[in-house]
């Protein structure tokens, strides 16, 4: 057996043609076991954190950081580096679960490029690939079936006890991967230390990260438009008021032209510019959910006005993504809200859209600007408890998967074998044959995945500009002081909670309710769970 289970997502994330990438990937959902469930902090003081080492003999066009800002390239580099030599396993073979996006990839005895990353291994890893809707019952069968896979992933969101799990069936990989111990995986110590901070829970390292981007930015604007309007630069609006002044310049409803049209009224865009907290606030140990706070009223209120005012296309709250798309690239509005990594794809907005520019923030009510690192990771990875020998080979197998963009192994995960699935163009840049859509499909990447780098071959000023926009976002970029914590209301109920306060905010925007309304159910949601989160949280902050 080899890729046990497949079922095609409806959202296809791999596109073979094109390959404009930064190395991430989508999203999945898991459920598991276990009874006990204890608060646990676990920040980047509660455990010593993997020691980053950069990649060697690789020299980007672009550097990037240790702190995450991507590194960035015009091409595919020349003479491919070969970062593991020794393969390492010895014939064994090892079993993983994780999702898979698009149709299945063929099967091994007719796949080149699975036969050789094999090969490379010096073994074997069956792969039970499910997609993102089927995956939550695929995993729980697993798991009630105690036949749990050496390799899960967990995107963190629905095992209902998470630190019971961890505790009863996962690895403690800190002694692993601790400090200076990770260095025996040196494509694994190449992930800045952003992304190994998601990966603690109950004061261990328990996962590896499948690292994004970072930070998903504040939406894309029409640079030409803009600059007609006065503004070259975004982040050089002084506040909120020359910022609605600026709306109105671009809108001209008459013309069919507006300032801004996005789905649901694109509001993180103005949580953002406004301050409001990526989830929760942390003041000593005091946590503030971010639509209790005074900047969430505020940056609902603006967009309220600016709606009001004829500046939001009418209806454009309810926009399906395509609609948003067209309007953008129709020159319709003059600015979006969508992630960052649309801008630099092979059909993202940069190629697509002329004059198109990730749009950078400011402080709308003065002082210093922020964003939100809300972009982190796609996933995780656990592994099922296991001997040290067989912990050693399963991180074997990562360092394999996660070597950076540049190296041999990365060009045979995501493009294939040359000849087979790709040709390469007079600079080296690698050009999909027929096979290459059935044959690079095997979801390595959603196992184990390096750094994340910023390519898109004869696009160089697209990434140049995406190269910025990531040196602005990150160092001013807030995480979720959350993220790593859990809360069993929250995970029990939750999401369900907090839509009254979404949907009450929407109705406001759009003149169908007050502020009054959404300060009734901000209370609501205080005495229906809100703060028995904001406890548990609070008391895994405190231990």
């Amino acid at each position: 057996m080899s890729i046990n289970e497949i079922a095609a997502d409806r959202r296809t994330f791999l596109k073979v043609a094109g390959f404009g990438l930064l190395s991430v990937a989508a999203v999945g959902s898991l459920a598991g076991c276990g009874t006990k469930q204890e608060l646990v902090v676990s920040d980047s003081n509660s455990v010593k954190l993997p020691t980053f080492l950069k990649a060697e003999g690789f020299t980007p066009d672009l550097a990037g950081t240790a702190e995450g800002v991507p590194a960035a390239y015009f091409n595919y580099p020349a003479n491919p580096v070969r970062t593991v030599t020794t393969p390492p396993l010895k014939g064994e073979t090892f079993t993983a679960i994780t999702n898979i996006f698009g149709p299945p990839p063929n099967a091994r005895e007719k796949n080149p490029a699975w036969q050789e990353i094999e090969k490379r291994l010096g073994g074997k890893l069956d792969i039970t690939a499910v997609s993102a809707d089927d995956f939550t019952t695929k995993f729980n069968t697993t798991v009630a079936g105690n036949d749990i896979p050496d390799m899960m992933l967990n995107d963190g969101a629905s095992i209902p006890d998470i630190i019971g799990f961890l505790q009863a069936k996962c690895q403690d990989l800190t002694p692993f991967l601790s400090g200076d111990a990770i260095k025996d995986y040196p494509n694994l110590a190449a992930i800045p230390e952003l992304y190994w901070r998601q990966t603690v829970r109950d004061g261990k390292i328990y996962f590896l990260p499948i690292p994004r981007g970072g930070a998903a930015g504040l939406g894309f604007y029409n640079a030409k438009q803009f600059s007609a309007a006065g503004v070259t630069d975004t982040s050089k609006i002084k506040d909120a008021d020359e910022y609605l002044s600026v709306m109105k310049e671009l809108t001209n409803a008459k013309a069919n032209r507006w300032a801004f049209g996005s789905t649901a009224f694109g509001l993180s865009t103005f949580h953002q510019l406004f301050g409001v907290p990526n989830q929760w606030r942390d003041d000593d140990g005091k946590l503030t959910y971010s639509f209790e706070t005074d900047e969430y009223l505020e940056s609902i209120s603006f967009v309220q006005k600016a709606a009001a005012a004829g500046y939001i296309v009418p209806g454009s709250d309810a926009w399906t993504k395509s609609q948003m798309v067209n309007a953008f690239t129709n020159g319709q509005v003059a600015q979006i809200y969508d992630g960052l990594p649309a801008f630099f794809k092979s059909d993202g907005y940069g190629p697509t859209v002329p004059d198109s520019a990730p749009f950078l923030p400011f402080a709308a009510n003065g002082g210093k600007p922020s964003a939100w690192l809300d972009n982190i990771v796609f996933a995780t990875t656990m592994f099922k408890k296991n001997d040290k020998a067989a912990i050693k080979k399963l991180l074997g197998i990562a360092n394999l998967l996660a070597a950076p963009f540049g190296s041999e192994e990365y060009l045979l995960i995501n493009y294939g074998v040359e000849g087979a699935d790709y040709t390469l163009d007079d600079k080296g840049n690698p050009l999909p044959t027929p096979a290459a859509a059935g044959d690079t499909t095997v979801p390595w990447k959603y196992i184990a995945a390096p750094s994340p780098v910023l390519y898109l071959p004869g696009q160089e000023e697209i990434i140049r500009k995406t190269h910025a926009t990531y040196s602005n976002l990150i160092p001013i970029g807030v995480e979720d002081p959350t993220a790593t914590l859990f809360s069993p209301t929250n995970a029990s109920k939750g999401n369900t909670i907090k839509q009254p306060v979404s949907d009450a905010a929407q109705d406001f925007i759009a003149g169908r309710k007050s502020l009054d309304d959404v300060k009734a159910a901000i209370k609501t949601w205080r005495s229906a769970g809100g703060d028995k989160i904001r406890k548990e949280y609070e008391k895994a902050l405190d231990k």
